[in-house]
């Protein structure tokens, strides 16, 4: 089999889409670095009438994020693009309803949870990368390691497990991600120009 053949055939299974993809990276980065921003610069705002700084606000970009992955398993032609994708995006929207209904207790008790979802996004990153053939390899290793080193971070509470250290790392998880889906465009054009 030709290795163009190859490749070109790899990047079906994410469907070849890759105006979706760079809009919907560019905003994730967009919304990441903002909330970010926001979690560095007004860590103590007081939002849903508790001071759990700008998690309700990721939270409810990591849910979208989530309908969106599921919507692009809808829209893959193979089994293996659907399951990729849908169960990443499952795993979005359900820590993401979570994270957003459960603060109304201590935030600091919601560090567990975001732990084991960003450990979990970046072994399951890597993990993928070992079994199905995706493009842009380096692109999502990096974001899986960052996805695990975030989480780390929080578990040990270095330097901190405040409400504003968790939407950070949160936001810096959606930003990277979206960098991921802006080099799957890259490739996705790259081969349909070869």
């Amino acid at each position: 089999m030709n290795i163009n053949a190859k490749n070109k055939a790899e990047l079906v299974q994410f469907s070849s889409r890759p105006l979706w993809y760079s809009a919907r990276g560019a905003i994730m980065i967009l919304l990441g670095c903002v909330i970010a921003f926001f979690c560095i610069t007004a860590p103590d705002v007081y939002i849903l009438s508790a001071d759990f700084s700008w998690i309700p606000v990721i939270a409810a970009v990591v849910i979208f994020v989530g309908i969106f992955r599921c919507i692009d398993a809808l829209a893959t032609v193979t089994a293996q693009g659907f399951l990729v994708n849908m169960q990443g995006g499952v795993l979005d929207i359900v820590v993401g309803v979570l994270v957003l209904f459960g603060i109304n207790g201590e935030p600091e008790n919601m560090s567990l949870l975001i732990v084991g979802y960003m450990i979990s996004h970046g072994i399951y990153r890597n993990i993928l990368l070992s079994v199905a053939k995706t493009p842009n390899p380096i692109s999502n290793r990096i974001t899986g390691a960052i996805s695990i080193l975030l989480g780390l971070l929080i578990w040990f509470e270095w330097p901190t497990t405040a409400p504003w250290f968790l939407a950070f790392s949160l936001s810096v998880d959606v930003s990277f991600r979206g960098w991921a889906l802006i080099a799957l465009a890259s490739s996705i054009k790259k081969n349909a120009a070869d």
